[in-house]
């Protein structure tokens, strides 16, 4: 497929190139936390594929696995589909690396994927990463960002489908429009958790990010994408539910502790923290992962 080219110096950071095939995922794969400030990549990049709102930038001689218009197709139907809600960028820069080696070698960061928050910007290994463009999505506008990482990559693991990262082909059996992980929906991962005494409570995770620190990462993340998943419900279809939760979003930005944040999340979200909290557990330990159909 003929692409457009035209070359840019110290471009922004964007995600990434190849799509994977899921064998070839690993629990190496560790999303990183968005940063408003971080410096984009420098040096000559390529503008391999332009659509409404993507530029989506690749390594002049580092040839993505994936066709960039593929990836970009899909991720302006997700940003279609999911910005609305939220926020939509007047431009989104995505830029591809080939593999994780080189994302480290020309940035310094020893990670998959990085969004960054200021610049409207992705950087990632993946062709059409959706974690991180929903960090975008999503990050509450307010500066300096206290939003805790519980709250910001929840709401980034809930828009984790399998689909915008491999295709239909490569989503498998993975459930759909449902946080995702390495072939697992996060409600599994969690559920396994929950069964090895690992979880804690999450008081301790809504404000500052202590806590949150000391969990493994394949414990966090996939604890956090549970909540929010099943606070919102999959598919990213209640949009009045989503809306309460970004109004709190931003009011816990700029709250000063915890009880700030408990009474935020009752008021936006109707019910107590312990309350959604105790009925997510409720709803873990019944988890059956084999009955999930096509359209979860």
């Amino acid at each position: 497929m003929r692409r457009r080219r035209a070359r840019e110096r110290d471009a922004a950071g964007r995600w990434a190139t190849p799509v994977l095939a899921a064998s070839a995922l690993t629990v190496l794969l560790i999303a990183c936390a968005p940063s408003p400030l971080a410096t984009l990549p420098g040096g000559e990049w390529e503008l391999a594929a332009q659509g409404p709102t993507v530029r989506y930038l690749v390594r002049p001689g580092h040839e993505p696995v994936e066709d960039p218009e593929v990836a970009l197709a899909r991720l302006e139907a997700f940003l279609a589909d999911v910005g609305p809600a939220w926020y939509v960028p007047a431009e989104l820069r995505y830029f591809a690396f080939a593999d994780r080696e080189t994302l480290r070698a020309d940035t310094g960061w020893d990670i998959t994927g990085r969004a960054i928050l200021d610049r409207d910007a992705v950087v990632s290994i993946y062709a059409a990463d959706a974690h991180e463009v929903a960090h975008i999505l999503t990050a509450p506008h307010g500066r300096p960002l206290r939003l805790a990482n519980f709250w910001l990559e929840g709401i980034a693991m809930y828009y984790t489908w399998p689909e915008v990262f491999f295709g239909e082909a490569g989503a498998g059996d993975r459930p759909r429009r449902m946080g995702t992980w390495h072939g697992r929906s996060v409600h599994d991962w969690t559920q396994t958790a929950l069964q090895a005494g690992e979880l804690v409570p999450l008081e301790r995770l809504v404000h500052g990010n202590a806590a949150w620190g000391q969990l493994d990462d394949g414990v966090s993340y996939p604890l956090a994408g549970s909540f929010v998943t099943h606070l919102l419900g999959p598919g990213h279809r209640d949009l009045g539910r989503i809306a309460a939760l970004r109004a709190f979003f931003d009011e816990a930005n700029a709250a000063a502790d915890r009880t700030a944040v408990l009474d935020a999340f009752e008021r936006h979200l109707g019910l107590p923290l312990a309350e959604a909290e105790a009925a997510w557990l409720e709803f873990l330990a019944e988890w059956d992962e084999g009955s999930l159909s096509g359209e979860n």
